[in-house]
């Protein structure tokens, strides 16, 4: 798939040096940054929708005791 982006002048000049110096193409580099980027912005945004989950009551949770019973640990 194809898609176009527009950079920060900036931006663009630090993965044309970064693709010059490495010998990799300025798409490898997008594409890592991207990647990298997403994980952590899927990663944040459970988080932030289990918060909510939290909040709203509708998060299945368990306590402490529990976990220790379930995973067969004394007290």
């Amino acid at each position: 798939m194809t898609t176009t982006v527009r950079l920060a002048p900036d931006t663009e000049a630090r993965i044309k040096r970064l693709a010059h110096e490495t010998g990799r193409t300025q798409s490898y580099y997008i594409n890592e940054a991207i990647e990298r980027q997403l994980d952590r912005l899927e990663w944040e945004y459970r988080i932030l929708a289990d918060v909510e989950a939290s909040r709203a009551g509708t998060l299945e949770t368990i306590s402490h005791d529990e976990l220790k019973a379930e995973l067969g640990l004394g007290n």
